[in-house]
């Protein structure tokens, strides 16, 4: 795997880290408007929603690169991250969400019984068993002490990611036979001539290009299939920014338009 396969590859797994916790957070916001309501199914299921959108990235799973799980190192360094929540939530989606641990929360087998003329031997003539289940947080300070865990790691999911994007293009700038090696897609969307003095760039729409939607698992022949999802992030790149070419040749890179952030 060369370097820009690799960074490809964390840009990869860190938008899907990202829709999964921004999801958490959408839930996490959703329980917080809902939790005096009282209505058990609802609050439960949005937690339980919450919860498992938040364990996804951090949750070890096979690629064709190999095992992976979303990084938490940066994360630990994010203002409002405590690894204590972070670890909790994860354990509550392997013990009491995702599985039924038996050991976490025990079911109880009570036997009644009678006895015969005194004697030890007694004869079970009723049997009660109870079980628990989670539910949702106990009340609003919980759910916000949550809350506002998920949205930091929102915030620093993203950061991290546009940091990525950034260094797939360096790389393809650096060594753009690594990027044309693994290159699955190109189109031309047409050439745009380059005054001496500079020209503005009109970039075209390429957000809606069909590329960018990726194929679905297709459940048809079972039932009428599922709704996805989808979340698109676009970084740019305007300058001010002076790039040296392979050949040695450089090219400058100014925004001529003042709104546009450098």
């Amino acid at each position: 795997m060369n370097l820009y396969e690799r960074s490809c590859n964390e840009s990869k797994l860190g938008v899907k880290a990202y829709q999964n916790l921004l999801g958490s957070l959408n839930a996490f916001n959703k329980l917080i408007g809902l939790i005096t309501s009282n209505d058990h199914i609802v609050l439960s299921s949005v937690f339980c929603f919450a919860v498992v959108k938040y364990a996804k990235p951090f949750i070890e799973t096979g690629t064709s690169f190999g095992k992976t799980r979303y990084p938490t190192k940066h994360l630990q360094k994010t203002s409002g991250f405590p690894k204590e929540i972070h670890d909790h939530l994860v354990a509550l989606r392997n013990t009491l969400i995702a599985h039924d641990d038996l050991e976490s929360i025990e079911p109880r087998i009570l036997k009644f019984c009678v006895s015969i003329n005194e004697s030890s031997y007694t004869i079970p003539v009723s049997i009660a068993i109870s079980n628990k289940c989670l539910a949702y947080p106990a009340d609003l300070e919980s759910a916000c002490k949550l809350r506002d865990h998920v949205s930091a790691c929102v915030k620093s999911t993203l950061d991290k990611l546009n940091s990525d994007l950034a260094n797939v293009r360096q790389i393809a700038i650096a060594h753009p036979e690594q990027a044309t090696t693994v290159e699955r897609y190109r189109k031309n969307y047409g050439q745009e001539k380059i005054n001496v003095g500079g020209s503005q760039l009109h970039l075209p729409d390429f957000m809606s290009d069909k590329w960018l939607n990726a194929n679905q698992p297709d459940f048809t022949h079972i039932h009428n299939g599922f709704q996805y999802e989808e979340l698109k992030v676009r970084r740019d790149f305007y300058g001010p920014e002076r790039i040296k070419l392979p050949s040695g040749e450089e090219i400058e890179i100014v925004p001529n338009n003042p709104d546009i952030p450098g």
